[in-house]
């Protein structure tokens, strides 16, 4: 019985960390550039529904892109994340800056997929994120994000721990809205 007792609450602790995910780098947020004029933080926004793929980089998963919603999961994980740190998200149907207040335009510039449940994951995407502020370009920045599915990634589908490097660019959006350096650099990059 007490082994029964100590393999549950083995189990118990490795799924807790499981849920941590796979550990990430911190933000690699330096940059020559100066950071924009008016460095203040960014309160409120508009970003598109649907996220572009960038059409001149790549690789670009073609099962990742007709399998997994990527491009609109960016923008729920953006808004999430966004509100609960003070950044008020306005999501629209148009990929146009608008003439009024801040826009942010990312793109996806890389998804990679490799792996599967029986080998292990090795999923990554990648974005650049362009500011507007009254319809003018005011910063740019480039993240990446990689992941193996943590602990227990084999039961995790493809389009799940893509998800979680989503949702880890999404964070990494926030922060830079907290400062947008103009040629800023987080995470996993390449």
């Amino acid at each position: 019985m007490k082994k029964l007792q100590l393999a549950i609450i083995t189990l118990s602790t490795s799924a807790l960390v499981a849920c941590g995910g796979t550990p990430t780098k911190p933000a690699n947020n330096s940059s020559t550039a100066q950071s924009i004029a008016n460095s203040d933080k960014v309160t409120t926004l508009s970003v598109p529904r649907i996220i572009p793929i960038s059409k001149n980089r790549g690789p670009f998963s073609q099962a990742a892109l007709s399998e997994c919603t990527l491009p609109t999961q960016y923008t729920e994980l953006l808004f999430a994340h966004a509100n609960d740190n003070g950044i008020n998200v306005e999501v629209v149907d148009s990929q146009e800056p608008t003439k009024q207040g801040y826009f942010l335009l990312p793109s996806f510039t890389q998804i990679r997929s490799s792996g599967n449940a029986f080998i292990g994951h090795n999923k990554y995407t990648e974005m650049h994120l362009t500011l507007y502020k009254d319809g003018k370009k005011v910063s740019e920045a480039d993240f990446g994000r990689v992941s193996g599915g943590g602990l227990f990634g084999g039961y995790k589908g493809s389009c799940s721990v893509l998800g979680r490097t989503v949702e880890a660019n999404a964070e990494d959006t926030v922060l830079w809205l907290n400062s947008p350096v103009d040629g800023a650099r987080f995470g996993d990059l390449n």
